[in-house]
């Protein structure tokens, strides 16, 4: 018999990897007080990255988009200059506190005018005229140009860090995780699709809910789990979680069922029918992705501390982005990449995929925002992880380590 033909269900025992993080109950509080919210903003959010896009968004010199960092309520312009440098500034007009640019995106000959009373920036970001000058008393035009926000570019994608010296540099903030997922063709999928929802939950409850498939036979019986509980992994096991200081790594584990009617054609069809990292002969996987080298891995949901993650799966992946918003509200954004479509059946079988990608995403946010309400009432004052919500721990312990530190960090400023 083919070895194959008979899927081995993924075992206990991932929590025992990683004793320091340890295995009973967990605090709540970290998921709905105030006075914790706003250490976590000092202590974890201004000193993180966070991606805002892809170089191909700005591929000519003149090219911009317009992005805004809801947890920091800062709009930012993203361009490349004539040196092919990509900037990023802060979307104010330095004269009266003005959007220099409105739309959303688009293309520059080489300035960027403030609709208010026209001053005018060139690609660099630089003050590059102001109308009627004469009438002002000594403005200094090298003085007054946009204000810069720190910028790195890791596979493609854009970063940017809120403070204006950064904690860390990018690399030093993706670390390992960085290091060991670098090389898969990111690039691969130029297209996009994105659907963003404010949900009534703390952003740690939306990082937590795709960060374990325990509750997926249950809570997605019909739209999920036909598919990722198939082969007798009837509790929800994952392949493995592997822990890189601050981020991590869950693997999936899945044997695919039989498909519904309209899921077989989309299917068949689909562009994403075959991994973007396996086309290539002779192609191999990062070592941080399918870390375990399973023949019965389906995807891999690798998180970048705080609120950014990447599920790639079969012919596309999808990037993950949290805002905090305050204790009990959050902006979840999804964007899902793929290859173009070469025909009309390749796209119906990428919007189907989207479609299911969201529609498990919303029967989880409805259960999220029941939860917060019991947390914000003080209902329930205790968390149990399963092993295989081994990453719920694992953030739970990382948000408690930082802000334990932070706390070290001010009593020994104030002596």
């Amino acid at each position: 018999m083919n070895e194959l033909a008979t899927p081995p269900v993924p075992g206990i025992g991932l929590t025992a990897r990683y004793p320091e993080i340890g295995t009973g109950p967990v605090d709540t509080a970290i998921y709905h007080e105030p006075q914790i919210y706003a250490k976590e903003m000092e202590a974890i959010f201004k000193r993180s990255w966070f991606m805002v896009g892809r170089t191909e968004q700005i591929a000519r010199a003149g090219d911009f988009f317009t992005y805004t960092l809801p947890t920091f309520r800062q709009e930012i312009l993203v361009c490349r200059d004539r040196d092919g440098q990509v900037n990023v500034f802060h979307n104010v007009c330095t004269h009266r506190g003005n959007v220099v640019e409105h739309r959303k995106e688009g293309h520059s000959q080489g300035l960027f005018m403030c609709r208010f009373h026209g001053w005018a920036f060139d690609l660099k970001g630089g003050l590059a005229r102001i109308r009627d000058e004469e009438g002002f008393f000594g403005v200094d035009k090298a003085c007054n140009g946009l204000k810069r926000m720190p910028v790195g570019i890791w596979q493609g994608f854009i970063w940017v860090c809120p403070s204006d010296e950064p904690y860390q540099s990018l690399e030093e903030f993706l670390g390992d995780q960085g290091r060991d997922t670098a090389g898969y063709p990111w690039g691969a999928c130029t297209q996009s699709y994105q659907f963003e929802v404010e949900v009534d939950c703390n952003w740690k409850l939306v990082n937590d809910s795709p960060a374990e498939v325990y509750h997926i036979p249950v809570l997605h019986p019909n739209s999920a789990a036909p598919t990722m509980m198939a082969s007798g992994n009837i509790m929800g096991r994952l392949l493995g979680t592997e822990i890189k200081g601050h981020h991590r790594t869950n693997s999936h584990y899945s044997v695919m069922g039989e498909p519904k009617p309209v899921q077989k054609l989309a299917y068949f069809h689909a562009a994403a029918a075959q991994n973007v990292a396996v086309e290539e002969k002779g192609y191999e996987l990062p070592k941080g992705i399918n870390p375990t080298r399973s023949p019965w891995w389906t995807v891999d949901l690798i998180q970048f501390f705080p609120t950014i993650g990447f599920t790639l799966s079969a012919g596309m992946y999808t990037a993950h982005q949290v805002w905090p918003l305050g204790p009990n509200k959050s902006l979840y954004q999804q964007r899902v990449f793929v290859r173009p479509a070469k025909t009309a059946a390749e796209r119906f079988g990428q919007e189907n995929t989207m479609v299911e990608f969201r529609d498990v995403v919303m029967e989880d946010f409805s259960t999220l925002e029941r939860i917060q309400r019991a947390l914000d009432t003080d209902q329930i004052k205790q968390f149990h992880y399963h092993d295989h919500e081994l990453a719920l721990r694992h953030q739970h312990y990382v948000v408690t380590q930082i802000l334990a530190e932070w706390d070290r960090e001010q009593a020994s400023a104030q002596g």
